[in-house]
C-alpha cells in the first residue's frame, strides 16, 4: 500500500470514530422503521378508501339502473304515442331499406344477364348472381357508362333471361317465364361471332 492511500485510511478511521454515535445511528433506524410502518399505513388507509368509494360507486350505479328500469317498467304499463311511432317507423325503415337492397339486387342481375345474353346458361345464371351480389357495380356500369356514355341502350329480354325458348305449358309459362327469352337476330349473331 501506498503512503497516501494509508494516509486515506486513517482519516476516514478517525473521522468516523469522532462522529459515531451509537444513540443517533439507532434513532435513525428506529425513525426509518417508524417512516416506513406509517406509509404502510397509509397505504393501507388509500387502498381501504379507493375500495369503499368503488363499492359505493357501484351500490349508486345500481341504484341508478335500478330506477331507470324501473322507468322503463312505468313507461311500457302506459302507452305512448310517440314511442310507437318511433318503433313503428324503425321496423318499416328496416324492411323497407332490406326491401329496396334486393330490389336493386334483382334489377342488378337483371342487368348483368341481359348484357351476358349470348353467353350458355351456365354463365348467365354465374352472371346473374354476381349481378345480384355486385349491384352496386352493375347498375353504373350498365345505365351511366354503355348506356348514357356510350350511347348503348341495353336491350331487354326478361327479367332474368336463362333459358332460351319459351315453354309450351301454359302453367310453366305463366311460373318460370321470367326466366326464359326468345333469342333474336342480334342474339344469334352474337353467338356466332362467339362460335367464330
Amino acid at each position: 500500500m501506498s503512503l497516501l492511500g494509508n494516509f486515506a485510511n486513517a482519516i476516514s478511521y478517525n473521522l468516523h470514530r469522532a462522529t459515531y454515535n451509537p444513540e443517533a445511528e439507532r434513532y435513525t433506524m428506529e425513525k426509518a422503521a417508524a417512516d416506513k410502518k406509517a406509509a404502510e399505513e397509509a397505504a393501507n388507509q388509500k387502498a381501504a378508501a379507493a375500495t369503499k368509494n368503488a363499492a359505493d360507486a357501484k351500490a349508486q350505479q345500481e341504484a341508478t339502473e335500478a330506477a331507470a328500469a324501473k322507468k322503463a317498467e312505468e313507461e311500457r304499463k302506459t302507452f305512448s304515442a310517440g314511442r310507437l311511432a318511433k318503433k313503428v317507423f324503425s321496423i318499416l325503415g328496416t324492411i323497407l331499406g332490406i326491401f329496396l337492397l334486393v330490389i336493386l339486387g334483382v334489377y342488378g342481375a337483371s342487368l348483368s344477364a341481359n348484357l351476358n345474353i349470348y353467353r350458355e346458361y351456365p354463365y348467365r345464371i354465374l352472371y346473374s348472381i354476381y349481378g345480384f351480389f355486385l349491384f352496386i357495380f352493375v347498375i353504373p356500369y350498365v345505365l351511366l357508362y354503355r348506356w348514357y356514355w356510350q350511347g348503348k341502350k341495353p336491350r331487354f329480354y326478361s327479367l332474368m333471361p336463362i333459358i332460351a325458348g319459351r315453354f309450351t305449358n301454359p302453367t310453366a309459362e305463366n311460373m318460370f317465364g321470367w326466366l326464359t327469352f326468345k333469342p333474336d337476330d342480334r342474339v344469334q349473331a352474337l353467338e356466332e361471332w362467339k362460335r367464330g
